[in-house]
């Protein structure tokens, strides 16, 4: 059975995994209501050789680490001598989710088991009750804009904004391409994106700093019109049907009987 104390500690003396921190007034709004709660608001583990872990408590410990990471706090304590990292960092996940900690946190969290765990999924699923999807959905590359990462997890568009990341060909792009797939008509999708694709190997440009840019991308990569202008332009070769018999453009002896 574990036994749960409270303690006073040095805030900064206890480990936490995640780096967002809240700023500015949002920071300080959250403080402020943290401070009537008048009871310890983290639960921390603490090891063999006395280190604090922290194992609840995801975005108070963000908040007083934001604006008041200075001063000693009352916490939950349990001993947990032996807890290994692997095993803490999920249990933290586990904590965001019945939190509902903010979405950058969850997403540092799933981060770092994918990296290590060998981006096993299914292991992460068994171990913190989170379903596969769920752990997918905030699987995007660290290098997207914070703002498309959660609008990704919001509308499930992750594998687009993570292929347009890690697409060297797209350097110079990016940002018009972000946009793209978050407007409201005409959405770039993965089909248009390789579209525009072949569009740059074929040796064409886009202005992304023209006022239009995003109804030129737009243009570039609807397919519907581009086969219409195709179809439009086709130059067939001259045909005749004369009395049963199909002549060719060309050779005058070059006939093939057909029933009418």
């Amino acid at each position: 059975m574990e036994f749960i104390k409270i303690e006073w500690v040095p805030f900064h003396e206890i480990n936490a995994r995640h780096t967002y921190l809240p700023t500015g007034r949002t920071a300080v709004i959250k403080y402020r209501i943290l401070k009537q709660s008048h009871r310890p608001l983290l639960h921390v583990f603490r090891g063999k050789n006395g280190e604090l872990f922290l194992y609840k408590g995801m975005e108070a410990y963000s908040t007083i680490k934001a604006v008041r990471s200075d001063q000693i706090i009352p916490v939950y304590i349990t001993d947990k001598h032996n807890i290994k990292k692997l095993d803490w960092t999920l249990k933290m996940l586990q904590s965001c989710y019945l939190e509902k900690a903010y979405y950058k946190i969850k997403h540092e969290y799933i981060s770092l088991l994918l990296q290590e765990t060998n981006h096993n999924v299914k292991y992460i699923s068994a171990k913190t009750g989170c379903t596969k999807e769920e752990i997918l959905k905030y699987k995007i590359d660290d290098a997207v804009p914070d703002k498309y990462k959660e609008l990704a997890i919001q509308h499930n568009r992750q594998r687009i904004v993570n292929e347009i990341c890690r697409t060297p060909r797209l350097r110079g792009y990016k940002t018009l391409l972000y946009r793209a797939v978050f407007q409201e008509k005409n959405r770039l999708t993965l089909e248009k994106l390789r579209i525009f694709l072949k569009f740059l190997d074929a040796g064409y440009h886009l202005s992304v700093s023209s006022i239009l840019a995003l109804p030129n991308l737009n243009r570039v990569v609807d397919k519907d019109e581009a086969l219409k202008y195709y179809w439009e332009n086709l130059d067939f070769p001259d045909t005749a049907i004369l009395e049963g018999i199909f002549y060719y453009n060309g050779e005058k002896n070059s006939k093939i009987n057909v029933k009418l």
